[in-house]
């Protein structure tokens, strides 16, 4: 049985609905005749089944037209429920799709409807489940009619009730612009952790003297640079969070209505025995948003005693679901996936230094700026979000655009970088929809199971001829 886990990342709570559209037409679509799918609406045409025809090729379903020619909105929202019985892969073996066209008939868009909701149908056996799709729609220039297939893909034994299908129109959203910043000026000689935050309280002041609405500061920002870095020492430089210590943060960021994060070594556990290196964010008003403690560790802090986390998250943050990471996170793909798919649009991620472009010798390190920049622009690239680097040592600090474009980048020489962002900016594909939405619409999570198969061995050094 999926999980809300599954659910659609872009999608968004329908707030300012208006009219309701009447449908034109619903008529059956099929691809081919040797693998349609059996149809057929219920007594009152109020629920549209689907059933396979036995064959694995199975494609096809139901088509609602509209026409939205004489609405005034531009944007709508769209959902179908599906209750699914009969599937090998679940809601892989569903398919919802948007296409507009022009008054001549011509299709100008095409749009994947994605998964918003996954639960268990009201009174059926523990196999069935029912499946809610959203999406809000953009008409493109000139398009006058819309339509919306839904139906079964690849199952032969598959069988769903489609209903509840509904047009909205609704207001467009307003724009969601932010100026995301970096502050990681390298502190001077260590003077204790009463200095370390000094200084990144004026980095913070400096950022917020720029405009940043939501900066990001380095990891493990209190004992940075300290010489005593053994398992006792770290245990007894650790911070409860929250805790009093956190209080001038708060007021930093309440004075410049900026949200703030940065990773601290935690104290927790029932006798003060643990420590995790922890991010935090700070809302625009001082509040603490929220915490992430770090999943993959480095090295030495496994040696040191440092206790992993075990749960990605991400935080709303003015409207804006932002994810948090830590360093290591950064080797392990899987980390910047998990937070995207948990809807994260900006990651956040304090950081020293990624192995495979710091290699690190007695802590002085040959820096490869290539590859730093194709490792970090690569998260933001695959997932299709905002990815804010903040390095400890300054120089390779960065924010990369969704898209893979380098918006700010620190050689080095300064102290805070910064970009004005607009959220909402999803670059078309060439079929019409966002490329986020394709990133999204062509993965098939039911086939992946290998990779969460920790009984697998893993590795090259694992496979034997």
């Amino acid at each position: 049985m999926p999980t809300s886990d599954d659910q659609n990342p872009v999608n968004e709570v329908w707030t300012t609905i208006s009219e309701s559209l009447p449908v034109q037409d619903l008529t059956p679509w099929v691809c081919r005749a040797a693998i349609a799918p059996r149809t057929w609406l219920d007594a009152e045409a109020s629920a549209a089944w689907v059933e396979s025809n036995g064959s694995e090729g199975c494609l096809g379903g139901w088509e609602i037209r509209y026409a939205v020619e004489s609405a005034a909105a531009e944007e709508f929202l769209f959902a179908v429920i599906g209750d699914v019985t009969g599937t090998r892969r679940e809601t892989d073996e569903l398919i919802v799709e948007a296409f507009w066209s022009d008054a001549a008939g011509r299709q100008v868009n095409w749009d994947p409807v994605l998964l918003d909701q996954v639960e268990p149908v009201p009174g059926e056996d523990s196999s069935a489940f029912r499946a809610t799709f959203r999406k809000r729609l953009r008409r493109p220039p000139n398009a006058t009619r819309l339509s919306i297939r839904f139906g079964l893909r690849w199952s032969p034994t598959a069988k769903v009730r489609w209903h509840d299908w509904q047009l909205q129109s609704t207001a467009s959203r307003p724009p969601r612009t932010l100026r995301l910043g970096v502050a990681s000026g390298r502190p001077p000689a260590w003077s204790g952790v009463d200095g370390n935050l000094t200084h990144y309280l004026n980095q913070c002041r400096r950022a917020g003297d720029a405009g940043v609405q939501l900066v990001c500061l380095p990891e493990t920002i209190l004992t940075w640079g300290t010489p005593d870095c053994g398992p006792e020492d770290l245990v007894r430089q650790a911070v409860p969070i929250p805790g009093d210590w956190l209080k001038p943060f708060q007021q930093v960021a309440r004075d410049y209505r900026m949200g703030i994060c940065f990773s601290v070594y935690e104290r927790a556990g029932r006798s003060g025995e643990l420590v995790y290196n922890t991010a935090v964010l700070l809302g625009r008003d001082g509040s603490l948003l929220g915490t992430y403690r770090k999943v993959h560790l480095a090295i030495g802090e496994i040696q040191n005693g440092i206790t992993a986390g075990h749960e990605f998250q991400v935080v709303n943050f003015d409207g804006i679901r932002v994810g948090l990471l830590i360093c290591m996170d950064t080797t392990a793909s899987e980390s910047v996936r998990s937070v995207a798919q948990r809807g994260a649009e900006i990651v956040l991620m304090p950081i020293m230094g990624d192995f495979r472009a710091t290699p690190w010798v007695h802590h002085n390190s040959a820096f490869h700026p290539e590859r730093w920049q194709l490792g970090m622009g690569g998260h933001a690239f695959d997932n299709h979000v905002y990815f804010v680097a903040a390095r400890n040592e300054s120089k390779g600090s960065l924010i990369v655009a969704p898209w893979g474009e380098p918006l700010a980048y620190n050689e080095g020489d300064v102290d805070v970088i910064w970009a004005d962002v607009d959220v909402d900016d999803h670059r078309s594909h060439w079929r019409g929809s966002s490329i986020q939405t394709i990133l999204w619409s062509m993965r098939r999570p039911a086939v992946y199971a290998s990779l969460a198969d920790a009984s697998r061995p893993v590795g090259p050094e694992s496979e034997r001829c």
